[in-house]
């Protein structure tokens, strides 16, 4: 499908997106892209509930505004605003309610945001390049090709099986699967096609948050802290006891949390895609194979523990101003 991204990159260059530039952070590049389109942009975080897309864009009164899950991690919140700046520059039709989405237009979004990101991550490694002396780049670039590979081969493998257990358990999350090749990471390291596995297991994370439980986590972490866990594996296997509860919540028909008693997933992730994956092995490692996740499982994993009923899943009209003015 290349000619579909070359398609979509030349829509990109016609809209006139400026090069990044320093501090190469998606809010800076999108003041200069406002700039150079003679339209302000203005970034905002909203607490959404899990059943609400993780962002939207809307216009009002001359100013385009790009709206985002505040529960987010790092990754997911880039890759969301990303994809929300590629609905601007598209000429994508705002639609602050969702109401009717076109999974065309949704792909081509996805693309253009995947587009971007390498956009972004190049501009930032070649300032890098430019600043560092050239001893330092041979260094860097051994250590990069010397790092474990089998260690890194490992982590792919148990981001997969994390991505395969939630995918599984979690069939009707929409994934936009846009990777044709194996290209570059828009982040330092790894491969486009584990970039696209980060971003869809925080997709599907992101649909637990109201089965998630912080008594869980804070259970699981004592437990951990008696059998003398180091700190790592401790947030680790809490975390994957959290994800492992909030499954068996779910599966069992348990009434998902009012949405205002929601509650995120506690680490925010890193914006580097190979420490990300490292993370989510480690997690998805704890849940499969963790004697602490079974044990916290066994206590919390039941119908019993529900929160209330969720609130539908619709953002009333008279709310969109108050995401304006915060």
């Amino acid at each position: 499908m290349w000619w579909r991204h070359a398609r979509i990159a030349k829509r990109l260059r016609r809209a006139g997106v400026p090069e990044p530039s320093e501090p190469f952070t998606v809010e800076a590049w999108c003041e200069a892209i406002a700039a150079a389109r003679g339209r302000p942009i203005r970034i905002r975080e909203a607490s959404m509930h899990a059943t609400w897309p993780p962002g939207f864009f809307f216009t009002d009164e001359g100013v385009d505004y790009l709206i985002v899950d505040a529960c987010l991690p790092t990754l997911a919140r880039t890759q969301t605003l990303l994809h929300e700046l590629a609905h601007l520059l598209l000429g994508h039709r705002g639609n602050a309610l969702h109401g009717d989405i076109n999974p065309a237009v949704e792909a081509e979004a996805e693309i253009a945001a995947d587009l971007l990101s390498r956009q972004l991550a190049r501009a930032s490694r070649t300032a890098r390049r430019e600043v560092a002396p050239q001893q330092d780049r041979n260094l860097a670039d051994l250590q990069v090709r010397t790092r474990g590979w089998m260690s890194d081969r490992r982590a792919d493998w148990y981001l997969d099986l994390l991505w395969v257990t939630l995918r599984t358990e979690i069939p009707d999350v929409s994934l936009i699967l846009v990777a044709h090749d194996d290209e570059p990471a828009p982040a330092l390291g790894g491969s486009r096609r584990t970039y696209r596995r980060v971003v869809e297991v925080h997709d599907q994370l992101r649909l637990l948050r109201p089965w998630i439980s912080p008594e869980v986590r804070d259970s699981a972490l004592r437990r951990a802290k008696r059998r003398r866990l180091s700190p790592g594996s401790a947030e680790a296997v809490a975390e994957a006891a959290v994800i492992a509860v909030a499954l068996r919540r779910r599966k069992a028909g348990a009434a998902p949390a009012d949405e205002d008693l929601l509650v995120d997933l506690p680490n925010a992730g890193h914006l580097d895609i190979r420490a990300e994956t490292t993370r989510l092995a480690r997690i998805s490692h704890a849940l499969h194979q963790s004697p602490v996740v079974r044990a916290e499982l066994a206590r919390w994993g039941t119908a019993a523990k529900a929160g209330k009923t969720s609130r539908p899943a619709t953002a009333p009209a008279d709310r969109q101003r108050w995401w304006i003015a915060a």
